[in-house]
């Protein structure tokens, strides 16, 4: 196929190169005539292994060649590749005007030769930008022809661009319509990974939550560094042990957006570390503010909540995760707690916790913060249905299907769990972060 790259900077000309070397005839293009030539001599315009050697055989073969005119590059072209850059503004946030005009160049383009020419997204933006974006095409666009609009996010580390584009751990094509997604099917012969096609606004913020993750990845293992260096550790070696948990570490465990953590171990440790870091002078700023970001969890569904106007709230669920009876710390007592003490009404279904006897040091941390908890609780699902108005569900129950509780006229539900089988259930349903 013919594509066109717009704007040869790390991303653009490695992506000219590699779709070269997979059999495809490249245009590039950028305002900068010093890339502009460089391209054209068969030479890098930047650092990056095996990038010159691969630039240099395919403007011999004839595969690739390089433009400052964007008409020029959209002449022949089956589809259109945005690299350009979206640096941030003075605030941070993503600076849109080049993308923009990009875009809007190409669709003027396409209206002149009236083909619907994809174009696939590579610059990193946010969810709001791309949709800023999409709106102005439809607009310019004006029904005569479909957006053809792709966001196609790179996942490219400088140093390793070319390993990373030929061996991607994903390929994620965000769509508007079946003319992007036709054109992505065969952009990456011989390529395999787990492909994902989706919507436009899922696929941008992919892209953030790699990077974002990757940012807390690293601050993270360098604040257990300053603390093992505290405590004469080599934190070499813990990290090498914490890798080798890739059940629970370095999986995808804990990884899915739900309500906040609790239990007897977690924030006693996390705590624990803290406080050394408080004791020693060992500045951990992302660790010290874990525990406020997952109490702001708590108070954020309670507000939700509250903000309703609901007099009765059932619980499905008391104990902090499936499983178990345990109730230390579980986010779910401090919500029927903050919910309690704003004068809702509180029915709670957990039949791990009505059965057991209440004693104990999980159970004495229930009642310091519910004392009416043997009021409240219950084993009978469709009885706590019939007593709520709003009902909060945080995990499945062996054997319980609610779509055979008696559901009414005012029940709305709000789902802590994102994994529920809610079909059937004819209320309206509020989930936590989807």
């Amino acid at each position: 196929m013919k594509i066109a790259v717009y704007g040869l900077g790390y991303v653009g000309s490695t992506t000219l190169a590699c779709l070269a070397e997979m059999g495809h005839e490249m245009i590039g293009t950028d305002p900068n005539p010093g890339k502009v030539e460089l391209i054209n001599a068969g030479k890098s315009p930047m650092v990056e292994p095996g990038l010159p050697e691969m630039l240099a055989k395919h403007r011999a073969t004839g595969r690739i060649r390089a433009t400052t005119d964007g008409r020029e590059a959209f002449k022949d072209a089956d589809a259109c590749l945005l690299c350009v850059g979206t640096p941030p503004m003075a605030d941070g946030f993503v600076d849109q005007r080049v993308l923009e005009k990009v875009v809007l160049e190409i669709a003027d383009l396409r209206l002149e030769s009236g083909r619907t020419c994809p174009m696939l997204v590579r610059s990193t933006a946010l969810p709001v930008v791309h949709q800023d974006i999409i709106a102005i095409l439809e607009e310019r666009l004006a029904g005569r022809q479909t957006p053809a609009y792709v966001v196609h996010p790179e996942f490219l580390r400088e140093g390793s661009a070319i390993d990373d584009f030929f061996h991607p751990a994903k390929i994620v094509f965000g769509c508007t319509g079946e003319c992007g997604r036709n054109f992505s099917e065969s952009l990456y012969p011989g390529i395999t990974a787990p492909t994902v096609y989706t919507d436009p606004l899922t696929a941008a913020l992919a892209k953030y939550a790699d990077n974002c993750f990757h940012a807390v990845k690293v601050t993270f293992a360098n604040e257990i560094g300053a603390l093992c260096k505290g405590m004469g550790v080599d934190s070499r070696l813990v990290m090498d042990v914490f890798c080798l948990d890739t059940k629970l570490n370095i999986s995808p465990v804990y990884l899915k957006p739900g309500f906040a953590y609790g239990g007897s171990c977690l924030g006693k440790d996390l705590a624990a570390m803290n406080a050394y870091g408080k004791r020693t002078g060992i500045h951990v700023p992302m660790l010290a503010n874990v525990e406020e970001s997952n109490l702001n969890q708590i108070r954020a569904v309670a507000d939700r909540i509250l903000a309703t106007g609901t007099k009765s709230v059932g619980l499905f669920g008391l104990a902090f995760k499936e499983r178990t009876d345990d109730l230390r710390d579980s986010p779910l007592v401090i919500l029927g707690e903050r919910l309690d003490k704003a004068g809702v009404k509180i029915h709670i279904y957990d039949p791990a916790i009505y059965a057991v006897a209440y004693s104990g040091s999980h159970m004495a941390y229930a009642l310091e913060h519910l004392p009416d908890l043997r009021r409240m609780i219950s084993d009978d699902a469709p009885k706590v249905i019939g007593a709520s108005d709003t009902i909060v569900i945080s995990r499945a129950f062996p054997g319980l299907a609610w779509r055979d509780l008696p559901w009414r006229e005012g029940h709305s539900i709000m789902d802590l769990n994102g994994s529920l089988d809610l079909a059937g259930v004819d209320v309206p349903v509020t989930g936590l972060y989807w």
